[in-house]
């Protein structure tokens, strides 16, 4: 327990919202396990923000008043020295567990698994929370790409407009779904991985960069992309606001073997037999074909959205292409009765 007049990253600017978040989960988590009562529920999680230098972007003009009467800009507050990741003037908090112990005994506490506390943290409004970049089997986590992953927070914070040049997420957290759970639990093992961007650890740790890709992404996170078929793709719901992850969907139902197959049929299937059209070719040809339809047929409100969004629907037409060519590729190549 903090000393109410001490002066932490200016959390006091946070605490009455933080406050009734908590009074809401304490209110679900009633009705969720039916009981009269809990003596004690936390929200574990991080304090960000405070710093994004974008010339469009005007620092925090808010100011944090301490019980003691003490002032300080939230501009003047340094949550991180390193000069990325940056995701917001204003300060935020971001929940990733929640635990809670009915009788309020710390010996009692226990951890909501993922998937309940997802759902309870939904039905919070204005509470951030931890979602999933990627979800499925340990290897599939492993395969994604870490080491080009930005940060979609300040495009979710109403900033798509400004993105920043090399803006990469710290890393990735790795955990088991079920954790929290009696059937993971009982086995009293950890159940959470920390995978750091390469150049973020070089920042925090110093000749460490070539270390970290000799021990894990040339070796470990290698035989994980070749084991789950490739690199993994962040969900869309993730990384976007909810009316740009409805019109990704649709754009990514642009891609089907009926396109796939139209677009064949416009290069000649032959020139795949011989080599003239590459995998990587046929994939580029196939996802501008679904983006310029989509393009054609998109609703104004999708289509002027931020600059970060726009990326994501080239990047993610981009690889549901790859995925569909990578699918039909041997049965494409494959040479024909005519063509032997």
């Amino acid at each position: 327990i903090r000393d109410q007049n001490e002066n932490f990253f200016g959390y006091h600017v946070l605490a009455p919202e933080c406050t009734a978040h908590v009074r809401a989960m304490h209110q679900l988590l009633r009705e969720k396990l039916n009981v009269p009562t809990i003596n004690k529920v936390i929200l574990h999680g991080e304090l960000f923000g405070c710093k994004y230098k974008h010339p469009n972007v005007p620092k925090s003009e808010k100011w944090c008043t301490l019980p003691n009467g003490k002032k300080f800009p939230l501009s003047g507050v340094l949550i991180q020295k390193e000069p990325f990741p940056q995701y917001s003037p204003e300060l935020h908090f971001f929940c990733f567990d929640v635990k809670y112990s009915i009788s309020g005994k710390e010996s009692e506490e226990k951890i909501l698994s993922y998937d309940d506390m997802a759902s309870l943290c939904e039905q919070i409004p204005g509470l951030l929370y931890a979602k999933p970049i990627v979800r499925g089997t340990l290897d599939q986590c492993l395969a994604f790409d870490v080491e080009n992953f930005k940060t979609p927070l300040p495009a979710l914070l109403g900033l798509g407009n400004f993105p920043l040049e090399g803006n990469y997420a710290e890393g990735i957290v790795v955990r088991h779904v079920k954790r929290g759970s009696p059937e993971i639990e009982k086995y009293n093992v950890s159940t959470i991985l920390k995978i750091r961007c390469s150049a973020f650890m070089e920042l925090k740790h110093p000749n460490k960069q070539k270390e970290l890709k000799e021990t894990y992404f040339d070796t470990i996170r290698k035989a994980a992309v070749t084991r789950a078929g490739g690199e993994a793709v962040a969900l869309a719901d993730t990384m976007l606001p909810a009316v740009e992850a409805a019109a990704n969907a649709l754009l990514l139902n642009n891609v089907s073997e009926g396109r796939l197959s139209n677009v064949v049929s416009k290069i000649n299937r032959e020139s795949i037999v011989s080599g003239a059209t590459s995998k990587e070719d046929l994939t580029l040809l196939l996802a501008k074909d679904a983006l310029k339809d989509f393009l054609k047929e998109g609703d104004d409100l999708v289509l002027n959205t931020g600059l970060t969004f726009r990326e994501h629907l080239i990047r993610n037409v981009y690889h549901e292409a790859r995925k569909l060519v990578n699918e039909q590729w041997a049965e494409l190549s494959a040479a024909t009765e005519a063509s032997v």
